[in-house]
């Protein structure tokens, strides 16, 4: 980020007028600082670019703070099928090469959650597998509960002193609440046959701090769309830029089970553990 240099007095009045205000992303800039996990499952990927999409739902997880406003399910909606437009993938209702699942919302500390002993909080699982690949997590969930055995302490809230570049990263990252939108692609093909093939992954988010949610989750979904089924050996930080969401209206209709012959109840499981997964099952009413 270029920092230009500014008069003593100016700076001050620059910083007073950012820390006024929750949406601005910086003293300095208002772009966000988005953080980008893409993986992609080994084995072979469906040649085709048609998709079907199902909104897993809002997520607030943690600690409950009033304030901010989510965008609408139509706006995020309507974001994510202009993001996937623009990186050539194309609707499909009956035959899809993938079915997608997304959730967004805002993951925050719970710090009324109970520890199991000897266990790691799953509020605080979600929070470290958020910013992290698959990989690194497990680093990071493993350092934790070696520490715990070993040492009969709690780090669910501070660092293992010895993790360090990035894995310290990840432990860092995971302390922030974060607004965020995960985006995953399962094979259609397997789906008909009650099997959850994950293909890929994008997980976004940026800190809560990074400005009011529905200008957030928009921007986050317009700068991760080149990551979509995408493989990244590590996390990434990309600049965006807030965005407005897109106007209110009806987005265009979400997948049915039934046209797409899909067993209904699979498909809401799959919703389902995504979402308690994703929220640490602590979220409130979605």
């Amino acid at each position: 980020m270029k920092i230009q240099t500014l008069p003593i007095v100016g700076l001050v009045a620059l910083a007073m007028a950012a820390f006024g205000s929750r949406a601005q992303a910086g003293i300095f800039s208002s772009n966000i600082d988005m953080l980008v996990v893409a993986e992609k499952a080994n084995g072979p990927q469906p040649t085709a670019s048609t998709y079907a999409v199902f909104d897993g739902g809002y997520i607030e997880a943690g600690d409950a703070i009033a304030g901010d406003t989510p965008p609408t399910a139509a706006q995020v909606s309507n974001s994510l099928r202009a993001a996937l437009a623009n990186q050539g993938f194309a609707p499909s209702s009956n035959s899809p090469a993938v079915v997608l699942t997304y959730h967004w919302g805002v993951l925050r500390i719970d710090h009324v959650q109970i520890r199991v002993p000897y266990g790691i909080k799953t509020n605080l699982m979600a929070r470290i597998e958020l910013v992290s690949t698959e990989q690194l997590g497990a680093e990071v969930e493993n350092h934790i509960l070696l520490r715990e055995k070993g040492t009969g302490t709690n780090d669910a809230a501070a660092s293992p002193a010895m993790l360090i570049g990035p894995t310290k990263t990840v432990v860092d990252q995971s302390r922030q609440p974060r607004i965020f939108v995960i985006v995953s692609a399962y094979d259609y093909q397997g789906l008909l046959h009650r099997e959850a093939q994950l293909l890929w992954r994008v997980k976004l988010s940026a800190r809560e701090q990074s400005g009011e949610m529905d200008q957030v989750i928009p921007a986050l979904l317009t700068g991760g769309g080149p990551y979509f089924g995408k493989n990244l050996p590590n996390v990434q930080t990309i600049e965006v830029t807030p965005r407005a969401a897109p106007a209110t209206g009806e987005s265009a209709a979400a997948a049915s089970a039934g046209a797409l012959h899909l067993d209904a109840a699979f498909i809401n499981g799959l919703l389902k553990s995504e979402h308690d997964n994703f929220s640490g099952g602590s979220s409130g009413p979605s």
